[in-house]
């Protein structure tokens, strides 16, 4: 009985863990941080809320994916869709 109340309680938490990760890998604000800002400052970025829309979003951050970023197509899709729909001035980017 322990042993089987203990497997579920590593399953929850398991589960609980996963869910967590990809919550954070479709947060476009927290990957703006933890990817653009290994390059540059985040006023950057933040001066092209509200001028770009989703293509020009996509093709600038396919080139910095070309440049070095490490990245997969999903971050960068989430990015390029946070950034596209941002408006300028924006929290948390422009703070």
């Amino acid at each position: 009985m322990k042993i089987a109340l203990s497997l579920i309680v590593a399953a929850l938490f398991t589960i609980s863990g996963l869910g967590l990760s990809v919550s954070g890998a479709a947060d476009g604000s927290s990957l703006v941080f933890a990817k653009c800002t290994s390059c540059h400052s985040l006023k950057r970025v933040c001066r092209g809320l509200g001028k770009k829309d989703l293509a020009a979003w996509e093709k600038t951050n396919q080139r910095m994916a070309e440049m070095g970023m490490t990245i997969t197509a999903d971050e960068l899709d989430a990015i390029s869709n946070y950034l596209a729909s941002a408006k300028p001035g924006e929290s948390p980017v422009c703070q």
